[in-house]
């Protein structure tokens, strides 16, 4: 949700490029040397029709000699000489800033995205944020580019080239702009369905995007239930309903060059006319004809320009809101806080009758007490949506509870700085992510000076070195997307690897073993108490062989903590948990008797 509701209407449509003026500041030096040498250029250009005017003058009076025209042409090679080279130093000057601005503006939206909470992810599909990140920002800087450029020469060469045409003729230049009121009405009609459509393309590419994105991710899945043909035609009406938009698109903006080339004749038929009767009757020079013949064609360009500009600005405009409002969409999670976690901490992780839930329909934990102790190993265990992974995901304060105090030594744990309190935490997920690196890059990741050495005996600890030095290059060895050469045993194995190799003092296991057989987990286990015996260990776990162990555990049924104790204790006090149990071991001698 958009927290700047109030600053983000004041930033939207054309107002949005506002959000572009701090770089504009940035790169004021390169940009003001490529909008001066643009100047010049303009310039330079509107003397080349006035040497024109003096040879055809010269010509029509018999002065002009062999040498007099020469010196002409000499005039008009240096001038164009001039212009080339200084069209050279304003394309550098200007192309190269927008390049700059459109990787800050990344960086910053980027990183903005990696602040965000939870829900905002769940707002926005993968495809696109992917799509705001590349596709809006490039048009953006064509937008700010060549829109400012086009922009430049509407008004500078316009409007110069307009003072020559009057200082020629100021009766013939007033019938020339007979059709301006035609073209402002026109512009002014159509550069608002332009921005409005320009959105629903953006938005429809994203659409595309994403749709695009899970098939590759997914491509499994669709081979599996052999669903190519349902997931191609997917992608074809995306793709077709893109097409239309910008088909519809492309329309809107075609009539705008037909109007121009329709007004820039209907000017030439104006000074054919007029300008050849007022030659006939000696009020100009044949030379002042041509000229003006070719200080029109000059005027061509900025009035053509003008309904490029204004589109490519109002395509610029509607990317730049798109992207201010991710910009303007605050995390839920602030970070507020400016306490640092140090030394002194050894107190319980607390959490005091704490409630969340996703949606107003659904409240998934309510009431919920709980306290870890330091140095011990805390299991959280329930039925499969019972809420322990959105319990420990507060805990972490990747979630932010909206009922109830989760407390650290006795502090607020939104009084620590969120990024240092982060830091305490060491997570493996279910499904572990890993990237499209080396095994040694995904296990030192995020971590500096990490030695292969290291690596190594981490790999021990997770039962993982032997199967690695199997491996063609062994740690080096690339894992493919998401981690997809290796098994699932393997890629949490990977991931817990990851998480001990960091040495944070909280390791927060939400159900790592799901794919790694018991024995091997036991033995993991034992390695990490020998290992690392100052640890403190959440998990939560479907297994009775994994968490009986815990020194603690608390049973979560319907969003809330039913029972607490150690595994002997909830056996002979908790019927709740008794029924867990046998539960969960009927599934597990069930599940082993099918897979047989």
């Amino acid at each position: 949700m958009i927290k700047n509701q109030e600053q983000y209407r004041r930033l939207n449509g054309l107002r949005s490029f506002k959000t572009l003026y701090p770089y504009f500041k940035a790169y004021k030096a390169w940009l003001i040397l490529g909008i001066s040498s643009l100047a010049v250029v303009d310039s330079l250009q509107l003397y080349i029709p006035l040497i024109i005017k003096r040879a055809v003058d010269d010509l029509t009076t018999g002065r002009a000699t062999g040498g007099i025209l020469l010196e002409y042409a000499l005039w008009i090679l240096l001038l164009a000489l001039g212009i080339g080279g200084l069209k050279y130093i304003w394309r550098i000057s200007m192309m190269a800033p927008t390049r700059r601005i459109e990787e800050d503006l990344r960086n910053r939206l980027y990183r903005h995205i990696l602040s965000m909470s939870e829900e905002f992810f769940m707002r926005h599909p993968s495809g696109d944020l992917m799509a705001r990140v590349v596709n809006d920002l490039r048009m953006i800087r064509i937008s700010f580019g060549f829109g400012m450029v086009g922009l430049m020469d509407a008004i500078v060469l316009g409007s110069a080239t307009l003072l020559f045409m009057i200082w020629i003729s100021r009766s013939l230049t007033l019938y020339i702009l007979i059709p301006m009121p035609f073209l402002v009405l026109t512009t002014a009609l159509l550069s608002r369905k332009i921005h409005w459509h320009a959105q629903k393309v953006q938005r429809q590419f994203s659409a595309l995007t994403e749709t695009v994105r899970e098939g590759i991710s997914g491509i499994r899945v669709i081979r599996a239930y052999r669903s190519e043909g349902f997931q191609e035609r997917k992608v074809e009406s995306e793709g077709e309903k893109l097409l239309k938009e910008n088909l519809f698109l492309a329309r809107i903006r075609g009539i705008f060059a037909p109007v121009l080339m329709l007004l820039v004749n209907l000017s030439m038929v104006i000074v054919l006319y007029f300008g050849g009767r007022d030659t006939i009757l000696v009020r100009i020079s044949p030379g002042d004809f041509v000229a003006f013949t070719n200080y029109l064609m000059l005027l061509t360009w900025p009035m053509m320009a003008m309904g490029w500009v204004i589109s490519l600005i109002q395509r610029g405009a509607a990317s730049l809101t798109r992207i201010n409002e991710i910009l303007f969409t605050q995390p839920s999670i602030h970070a507020t806080g400016h306490l640092l976690p140090g030394e002194g901490l050894e107190g319980d992780l607390r959490m005091d009758h704490v409630g969340f839930s996703y949606t107003r329909q659904q409240q998934i934990l309510r009431d919920c007490s709980l306290f870890i102790e330091r140095e011990k190993v805390t299991a959280i265990v329930g039925k499969i949506g019972c809420g322990k992974t959105t319990l420990l995901l507060l805990l972490m304060r990747i979630l932010e509870p909206q009922e109830g105090d989760i407390t650290l030594s006795g502090q607020d744990i939104r009084s620590f700085d969120l990024t240092a309190y982060r830091r305490l935490f060491a997570y493996v997920s279910q499904e572990p992510v890993l990237f499209s690196q080396t095994i040694f890059e995904n296990i030192s990741f995020g971590q500096r000076e990490v030695t292969e050495r290291e690596v190594k005996e981490v790999l021990e600890v997770v039962q993982l070195r032997e199967e690695v030095q199997g491996f063609p290059e062994g740690i080096h060895t690339m894992v493919g997307e998401k981690g997809v050469t290796l098994s699932g045993g393997q890629r949490q194995r990977v991931a817990l690897a990851r998480a001990l190799i960091s040495r944070r003092p909280f390791l927060i296991l939400d159900a790592p073993f799901s794919s790694v057989d018991v024995a091997t987990e036991r033995e993991i286990l034992s390695a990490i108490h020998a290992s690392y015996p100052r640890l403190t260990i959440v998990m939560s776990s479907q297994r009775v062989t994994t968490f009986t162990q815990a020194d603690r555990i608390f049973m979560v049924d319907s969003g809330t903590i039913r029972a607490s104790g150690s595994h002997k204790e909830l056996l002979e006090k908790s019927e709740a948990y008794r029924g867990l149990i046998q539960e969960i071991t009927f599934q597990e001698v069930f599940g082993k008797e099918r897979a047989q």
